[in-house]
């Protein structure tokens, strides 16, 4: 009894789906009386038409499938090109290591050097006793020179004009020791007129050493914004690279995430590379400028210890011979050791001409690259969209299509029960397909819209290092110049080298005419004393008080001398101090620009990552309002299916299955913003918290502004101290002029004291050669000839003295013209191998 039920009801639904197929095939237009043939025929067709359309349906997957794998290739090569450019950029930095290398040992070469030859020169001041000298600065050094040079002329016009003044008691004998006098004395005058123009030639090469100086220090802290500004760059440059892994990461396929890992890492470790070689190379830069200070002082010490060993050898008349040779050949030496710095100095500048060009070259070729692949997402991207306006019609056209078929269902006979549910089957399979095709057309979108950010992302990265190397070209120049200032500063130097070996022959042959000068004036006065008469004698005891006096305010004014050179050394250090608290103001202003320019970049890299968190709440509300028009789509079409009066069953069942595809979309729709409020929690934690790091850098930036006022006022004040210090200096070196200026006239009164002593001593010679027999005169004029003869031997030897001294002065002003020559032959090649570097730069 059971058995015939079952079959009963298989038989029933058969019916039904006959009924369905022959309500399909009505609608479709194929008369009730057709035969199976007919029926088979058109559902053929039909079959026919489906399947093409998912072979277009497929074709056109498939073409989206390599259009996106060629995108991904192109990013491929495009990171590959970056990781390029990164290994360069190792490279390059293992060369400037090298470079720094070098140069740290040719460092300790020079530093070597000029610590043996301070040695030299302490010793030799040593044995001289003026380890004082070696305290003073340039400057004093050079006003000590000034007034030992005054004293010595003084003293020989006192000379002069006391041997032109006295008589001789024979006229005829002394003709030709007058021309010889005169031409001593034209001599003398052409020597003191070299002697101002050496000293007026080392004052100038003073004042510039000081401003190319100030220069160099200026050069170094614009280096090091630079370098700054570079890591800045850098760091930009790595937090894109790291973007771009991501979208490769999110757009690839699981099967590829292992490489991609793999490969991240192997960045990640390049990255702390490239990280422990920045650190390294600007612990180098720090030593290198420690070491640049230390060359400077070093240098500064020698120039003081070449003026002290100048003046030492000034004062000091018997100097031998071959320490001058030595001392000569040293500055040679070092002359040739600056050059030699100065042609690697020139190498080192060719060679980063040329990579600033091959950077040029590379940043054209990136920014070709870049306007390629955004002309090829702008083109791709239009397309896309044509694709999907184009889906959007078809799938227009076929809801079209679906309501004229379930019209005809409601018009329909039940007989085409099964051509219906066939129609249906293949409608559903076509939704879900569109369905995935609109799913992955959004991806392709929003993948798209990360390359172009990523792409805009990199153009700022390449407009940064742009800017970098401007900045690294406005450095080479600025070095250029330094190197420039480096060769004035060695001609310079040898210039003064040689302004010194003159001054120290000058001085040499001075001392040794004073001292004949003053032997010739004590053995006048010594025949004088035994001449004088005691008539005489209460004058020059009157003479000899109005000397005494004389001597003592000679001695008070010493004493005042000195006191005001030690209230003016007290100056000079107050005068350094500032200066150095100066350089510590300055030092803290350069502190707190950088970090005003970090808390810049903070901000500005917080407002980017505010502007990407907007863009993904956006994207999530496009995400849930699609999934709201899907929902409100499948209750129109339950309300439709509800309305089309199928069977109960049939109807239950799509009903059913309309709820349970309503309560899945409710759950999905219930997740999505459950997902959308715990985003937009996190963007407004985190824009709190970049709203509170924001305030935090700008009360920063308040606080290094005023601190930064605070400092300027500081540095008005520091100004003021100096200006006011300045004034004080100079008043004391106009009462120290005034105090020169009476002891000039003090000394002109002895002077003339003299002159009337020595007119008196004429007047007593007279008096006592009447008396004095011809015998006497005799005797005395034979005694005097044989002095005479003396003297003309004396002159002699200086005449022969002052033309060896000549000879040596001319060969070193030949050897002075030899290296001009040579300085000058090797800045045309510089000039002409600059010039060549120029030409393919540009």
């Amino acid at each position: 009894m059971a058995s015939p039920k079952p079959a009963q009801m298989e038989h029933e639904e058969f019916l039904t789906d006959l009924d369905r197929m022959t309500k399909r095939l009505q609608e479709d237009g194929l008369p009730p009386q057709a035969g199976a043939e007919e029926r088979q025929r058109h559902l053929w067709q039909q079959l026919l038409s489906t399947e093409a359309t998912l072979q277009s349906v497929s074709e056109e997957l498939q073409t989206l499938r390599t259009q996106q794998a060629n995108e991904m290739k192109e990013v491929e090569s495009y990171v590959a090109h970056i990781r390029a450019l990164l290994e360069e950029r190792e490279c390059l930095t293992a060369e400037y290591e090298k470079d720094n290398e070098d140069l740290r040992h040719e460092l300790h070469q020079i530093r070597h050097q000029q610590e043996i030859q301070s040695k030299e020169m302490a010793e030799m001041l040593s044995q001289e006793d003026l380890g004082e000298i070696g305290l003073s600065s340039p400057s004093e050094q050079v006003a000590y020179l000034l007034v030992e040079r005054a004293t010595l002329l003084e003293r020989l016009e006192a000379a002069e004009g006391k041997l032109e003044s006295h008589p001789l008691a024979v006229h005829t004998n002394n003709g030709d020791h007058q021309e010889q006098i005169q031409i001593v004395g034209e001599n003398l005058r052409q020597q003191r007129e070299d002697m101002h123009k050496t000293i007026d030639h080392m004052a100038k090469a003073h004042s510039e050493i000081s401003r190319e100086r100030t220069e160099r220090q200026r050069l170094e802290r614009d280096l090091e914004e630079a370098s700054r500004r570079l890591a800045m760059a850098h760091q930009d440059i790595r937090r894109l690279n790291n973007e771009l892994d991501a979208a490769k990461n999110d757009n690839q396929d699981p099967c590829d995430m292992m490489k991609l890992q793999r490969s991240k890492e192997q960045n990640d470790r390049l990255d702390e590379e490239n990280m422990a070689l920045r650190e390294r190379v600007r612990v180098i830069e720090s030593e290198k400028k420690i070491l640049m200070d230390q060359v400077a002082k070093s240098n500064a010490i020698k120039e003081d210890l070449k003026i002290k060993s100048s003046e030492s050898e000034n004062r000091v008349s018997a100097v031998s011979a071959q320490e001058k040779d030595q001392v000569h050949k040293r500055c040679q030496e070092a002359v040739e050791d600056g050059l030699v710095q100065v042609r690697e100095l020139q190498r080192q500048l060719q060679r980063l001409r040329k990579e600033q060009e091959e950077l040029e070259e590379r940043n054209e070729e990136l920014e070709a690259l870049l306007g390629e692949a955004q002309n090829a997402s702008k083109e791709e991207r239009h397309r896309h969209e044509g694709e999907v306006e184009g889906l959007h019609r078809r799938i227009k056209s076929l809801e079209a299509e679906l309501k004229k078929q379930e019209e005809k269902l409601k018009n329909g006979e039940e007989g085409k029960a099964t051509e219906s549910y066939l129609h249906a089957h293949l409608r559903d399979s076509s939704q879900e397909r569109m369905a995935l095709l609109e799913a992955r057309l959004t991806e392709e979108k929003e993948w798209r819209k990360q390359l172009e950010l990523d792409l805009t992302a990199a153009q700022a990265a390449l407009k940064k290092d742009k800017e970098a190397l401007q900045i690294g070209e406005r450095e080479l120049k600025k070095l250029r110049l330094e190197v420039g200032g480096l060769r004035t500063e060695c001609q310079q130097g040898k210039t003064l080298i040689k302004g010194l070996t003159q001054v120290k022959g000058e001085k040499a042959v001075l001392e040794e005419k004073v001292a004949q000068m003053e032997r010739a004036y004590s053995r006048l006065q010594s025949e004088l004393e035994h001449r004088d008469g005691d008539q005489t004698l209460g004058k020059m005891m009157e003479n000899r008080l109005q000397a005494d006096q004389t001597q003592q305010r000679v001695d008070s004014l010493n004493v005042e001398l000195g006191r005001l050179r030690s209230s003016h050394d007290a100056l000079r250090e107050e005068m350094a101090s500032e200066r150095q608290k100066a350089a510590e103001l300055q030092a803290e202003l350069s502190n707190a620009v950088h970090l005003k320019l970090e808390a810049e970049g903070k901000r500005e890299r917080l407002e980017l990552e505010v502007q990407r968190l907007t863009k993904q709440l956006q994207w999530h509300q496009e995400q849930l309002s699609s999934a709201r028009e899907a929902v409100r789509c499948s209750q129109k079409a339950e309300l439709h299916t509800a309305n089309t009066g199928f069977r109960p069953e049939s109807a239950e069942k799509a009903r059913v299955e309309g709820l349970d595809q309503l309560s899945s979309l409710k759950k999905e729709i219930n997740v999505l913003e459950d997902k959308l409020e715990e985003e937009r929690q996190l963007a407004s934690q985190h824009q709190m918290a970049l709203q509170a790091q924001i305030n935090e850098a700008q009360a920063h930036i308040k606080s290094q502004d005023s601190v930064l006022s605070q400092k300027a006022e500081e540095a008005k004040q520091m100004k003021q101290d100096v200006q006011r210090a300045q004034s004080l200096f100079t008043s004391a070196e106009k009462e120290l002029r005034y105090e020169k200026e009476k002891s000039l006239d003090l000394k002109r009164h002895n002077t003339l004291l003299e002159q009337e002593k020595l007119k008196l001593g004429a007047e007593l010679k007279q008096a006592q050669s009447k008396l004095v027999q011809l015998e006497q005169k005799l005797q005395t004029q034979d005694g005097e000839c044989d002095r005479q003869q003396q003297k003309v031997r004396e002159l002699e030897l200086q005449l022969i003295r002052s033309s060896t001294a000549g000879s040596t002065t001319a060969s070193l002003q030949e050897e002075l013209q030899a290296e001009r020559a040579r300085l000058i032959a090797a800045d045309k090649k510089v000039s002409a191998g600059a010039c060549w570097t120029m030409v393919p730069s540009g």
